[in-house]
């Protein structure tokens, strides 16, 4: 399942996007996860719904369901 997380304030990154394509694994299997860093809302806002766009579900939404 394709899947993204958002986090503030990671260090000097205002913004980080984590985001887990379905496919790509590390050696022990575990899911491998590409990371995007934003310093603007306005650039952040356009890439999550990008993901939307492609199916991508927010892990904090489905977490507090």
């Amino acid at each position: 399942m394709k899947r993204f997380n958002l986090k503030h304030s990671v260090g000097k990154v205002k913004y980080l996007v984590s985001y887990y394509d379905g496919e790509k694994k590390h050696k022990d299997g575990s899911d491998f996860f590409d990371i995007a860093c934003f310093k603007n809302r306005i650039k952040l806002n356009a890439f999550i719904n990008e993901l939307l766009k492609q199916g991508f579900v927010n892990c904090a939404q489905k977490q507090q369901r």
